[in-house]
């Protein structure tokens, strides 16, 4: 995952190793919950969460009750977002190249890693290029 502020600078950029994962849902719905719980904790500012995974944005999305099998971390990630602002917004696969490229680095190897204020080495000529700017009104 990776934590841009409003200009495009890097906050936080991670990845980290699930050991028991059933599918690419999860492991959306696993960043999606890291990276608002570091959010709330440092910014009151609207919550922008972009991602390649319309099935995960659908269901952080939806008002109803989720009773599917991730409908406990869909529960947690909307009460988490229950007092913010929360825009989701589903970029195309070519515009989310960073976090592809983190999961699939994490992916060759069994460590959990984090940058706090830069971009990895592995997807710092991505950066730029995957930044996606969207206008709040």
């Amino acid at each position: 995952m990776i934590l841009r502020n409003a200009t495009g600078g890097v906050i936080f950029a991670a990845y980290r190793k699930l050991f028991h994962c059933n599918d690419a849902l999860e492991a959306e719905l696993h960043a999606i919950i890291e990276g608002i719980k570091l959010t709330v904790e440092h910014s009151n500012s609207t919550i922008m969460v972009q991602s390649d995974c319309d099935a995960a944005l659908k269901a952080i999305s939806d008002a109803s009750l989720d009773r599917s099998a991730y409908g406990h971390m869909i529960q947690e990630i909307k009460f988490i977002l229950s007092d913010r602002v929360f825009v989701p917004v589903k970029v195309s696969r070519d515009q989310n190249r960073v976090a592809d490229c983190l999961a699939n680095f994490e992916r060759r190897g069994d460590s959990t890693a984090c940058w706090l204020g830069q971009a990895p080495p592995c997807v710092s000529d991505l950066v730029a290029e995957d930044c996606n700017s969207v206008i709040l009104e």
